[in-house]
């Protein structure tokens, strides 16, 4: 459903460049500082303007208290291609919001999956309501479609990794959380917690509730970092870009309350995990400005 209310002040043209590849010198001096784990929360379908104010308090109060993207835009139209480039920085072809069975199969390993295996780092990614790991169906208010690793062969076409990789957030998040052995912990809220099936506040209650524990963690404070996403806004026109609520916390924040109007998009997001976890660029983000300016300069 196409909504349209007080987001349309956030419309801007999409230009047809891309942000300057930054220099040697420039990607040195900017290394994020992030030593811990780095979590990735990605809620769904709506602009910032309706998101980022005290009538959702938490939203509200990390959005004061720690960092904000105020240009970080979304271009494109259903849910599943935003986040396939929100793993690979590109939508490889996908084009809508089919279930993994019904759709293209995405070969090669230029995506995150394949990137922080090749790089020795160890990772999960938690579908709330999920149930049984690696579900390639959507069923209750688990959206398969949210799920992008789901979308890659070299994940599907191995179902022991798919398995131990991607998992039920119920069942299994507290628990690694607590042993600290996961390096980056993407979540999927369900289809309530995640604001779309469910009232703005239902997703601000969730996310305070999942933020909470994190910063308890010794992985969150021994330099983590904490992405809060939004796949793409509530009014999509195409040639225009939603700007969408981007959340960046950590320990080793550049300052407090800190607010950059840089422009950032989904490519963007990719290009600062593989720069905090000094992986090569896919081809998608070379020459794409990460958000490493949020972090501070590791020495």
């Amino acid at each position: 459903m196409l909504k349209i209310g007080a987001g349309i002040a956030f419309l801007t043209l999409v230009g047809c460049s891309s942000p300057s590849a930054p220099t040697v010198a420039q990607k040195l001096a900017t290394s994020p500082d992030v030593t811990g784990t780095v979590f990735t929360i990605v809620f769904e379908n709506e602009n910032a303007n309706a998101i980022l104010n005290p009538d959702l308090p938490f939203f509200y109060k990390l959005s004061q208290e720690n960092g904000v993207a105020t240009q970080y835009t979304s271009t494109t139209h259903p849910s599943l291609p935003n986040y396939i480039q929100l793993v690979s920085g590109s939508n490889n072809g996908i084009n809508n919001d089919n279930d993994p069975n019904f759709n293209l199969k995405v070969f090669g390993n230029d995506n995150l999956a394949d990137q922080l295996d090749a790089a020795g780092v160890k990772w999960r990614a938690y579908m709330d309501a999920m149930g049984e790991p690696c579900k390639k169906d959507s069923s209750g208010t688990y959206s398969a479609h949210h799920n992008p690793f789901l979308y890659f062969s070299s994940m599907v076409d191995n179902p022991a990794r798919c398995r131990d990789r991607l998992v039920d957030f119920q069942q299994n998040f507290a628990t690694d959380l607590a042993s600290g052995q996961y390096r980056y912990m993407w979540i999927t809220p369900d289809m309530c917690n995640d604001m779309h099936n469910c009232s703005l506040q239902a997703g601000d209650a969730w996310l305070q509730r999942v933020v909470t524990q994190i910063q308890a963690s010794p992985a969150y404070q021994n330099g983590g970092a904490i992405f809060i996403l939004f796949d793409e806004g509530y009014l999509r026109v195409f040639g225009a870009s939603a700007t969408l609520a981007t959340v960046v916390m950590s320990p080793n924040l550049v300052s407090p309350g800190f607010s950059t109007a840089t422009p950032f998009d989904h490519r963007s997001y990719v290009a600062t995990i593989e720069d905090i976890f000094k992986m090569p660029r896919v081809p998608a983000t070379e020459g794409v400005t990460s958000m490493n300016e949020f972090f501070k300069p590791r020495m």
